[in-house]
């Protein structure tokens, strides 16, 4: 009894009548089965609970939240950045207008303006803390403020007459820079800087071929406190070539180069306030 009914054979009497190889395939077919479903599918198939696929969906919230955040942390570096490019060169460059010309470039077409522009941005380095909008200070180093410097080169000594097209000059290239001193550029206005070092600054056109004022100021981006994230340092380092034609026709450019990096910052307290608004009534 239990063997057979209604004349086939129980299922018990089935599998005992089955050699193991069949078993054993039998066996595979259904881990195939299984395996290829669906979470769905297998949950109804053997009430298991999906939990890989609630890991894999944990896995794309907590990746697609660190790109997020990693993207709107980059926004704020890009911001900052670009908004200084822009500042730097309204700042230190003479009659900027917002629109750069060819390869970032502004042009100037007379001596006169070359001496301007030159003593413009050195002027404007003088008062920096007092026409600037950011937080921008000096660069220091181990004694004191670091200052500028200011760097022409030209080619050597020679000769020409484009009159009697007469050209008589050495390609070689020399370099020859001065460095102004803090102290200088706080008690010296920028006219009397260039009567002091007249040999430097009294420049032969047909053989200068570049002049460049160089500097490094710092920076506190603040924007990230809003984030509620500590504020990022800036090392600017700036070369203005005041005069730059390589090419020595009528007109020369006046380009701005600005890079980059964070030192770090020394930030000593921080003090987060609840800021509420009342209004008079």
């Amino acid at each position: 009894p239990g063997w057979i009914r209604n004349g086939v054979p129980s299922l018990r009497l089935r599998m005992m009548a089955q050699p193991d190889s069949d078993l054993e395939e039998d066996a595979l077919k259904e881990d195939l089965k299984f395996y290829f479903m669906n979470p769905c599918e297998k949950y109804r198939a053997r009430r298991q609970i999906p939990w890989k696929l609630g890991l894999q969906i944990l896995k794309i919230v907590m990746v697609t939240t660190q790109l997020i955040l990693f993207g709107l942390s980059n926004q704020l570096v890009v911001s900052f950045k670009e908004e200084n490019t822009i500042a730097f060169k309204h700042l230190f460059l003479k009659g900027y207008s917002g629109v750069d010309e060819d390869d970032y470039s502004c042009s100037v077409y007379t001596q006169q303006d070359v001496y301007d522009s030159i003593l413009f941005a050195i002027n404007q380095y003088c008062q920096l803390k007092n026409i600037s909008l950011g937080t921008l200070g000096y660069e220091q180093d181990e004694d004191d403020v670091s200052g500028l410097q200011i760097c022409k080169q030209q080619y050597k000594k020679g000769t020409m007459l484009p009159s009697n097209a007469t050209l008589n000059i050495d390609i070689a290239i020399e370099t020859d820079c001065i460095h102004l001193e803090p102290q200088m550029l706080a008690t010296k206005r920028s006219g009397d800087l260039k009567m002091i070092n007249s040999s430097f600054f009294n420049f032969e056109f047909y053989r200068l071929i570049q002049v460049e004022i160089s500097f490094q100021l710092k920076g506190i981006d603040l924007q990230t406190i809003h984030a509620r994230e500590l504020p990022d340092c800036y090392a600017f380092q700036n070369t203005v070539s005041a005069f730059q034609m390589y090419t020595h026709g009528n007109k020369c450019s006046r380009v701005q180069n600005i890079s980059y990096w964070c030192p770090d910052c020394k930030i000593e307290e921080i003090q987060c306030a609840l800021s509420i608004n009342t209004r008079a009534k």
